[in-house]
């Protein structure tokens, strides 16, 4: 629920809580990044949040040193994402936005692929259909899934823990 001020109590001027039902995603959002509340503003969608939460993620690995804490505070909110309820479709299913607009994204963007071992253990590859397959060749798959085989020491789980 989020307040709105320019409502006023009738006479005492005083500021009056309107109330509005506010997804959750976009409230947990805004708890988890205060700090990137104005871009999430105008996201009337999951999708269009997690838009802005790549290119958040893409700015955190970029920085001199990269920002460790937003990169954490985003895999931990996916991971949040992860355990909401299904959508009845991709349109507002979280779980689909997150892989989507962010997981298929993450073995593209160098830094944060050259990052994964920290992430993903190599178990988290296995399937017929990855995730991470959709924006990569299979060679391509294959190198990433050597990769995180033989960097697989690097894994810390505690950096995806606690939830949100």
């Amino acid at each position: 629920m989020i307040a709105c001020p320019a409502l006023r109590g009738p006479e005492e001027g005083h500021i009056r809580n309107f109330q509005m039902k506010m997804p959750l995603w976009r409230n947990q959002a805004l708890k988890t990044f205060p700090e990137l509340a104005s871009r999430f503003e105008h996201a009337e969608t999951a999708y269009q949040l997690w838009f802005e939460l790549l290119d958040a993620f893409k700015e955190a690995y970029e920085c001199n040193p990269r920002n460790e804490s937003l990169i954490r505070k985003i895999y931990r909110y996916s991971d949040w994402c992860e355990t909401q309820p299904r959508g009845q479709t991709a349109d507002d299913d979280l779980l689909t936005c997150v892989c989507v607009c962010f997981y298929e994204k993450i073995p593209t963007f160098p830094p944060s692929r050259a990052d994964m071992p920290r992430w993903w253990r190599p178990t988290d590859l296995d399937g017929d259909r990855n995730v991470f397959q959709y924006r990569l060749s299979d060679q391509e798959f294959a190198n990433l899934k050597q990769f995180l085989r033989r960097e697989q020491h690097r894994f810390d789980p505690s950096l995806r823990t606690p939830k949100l």
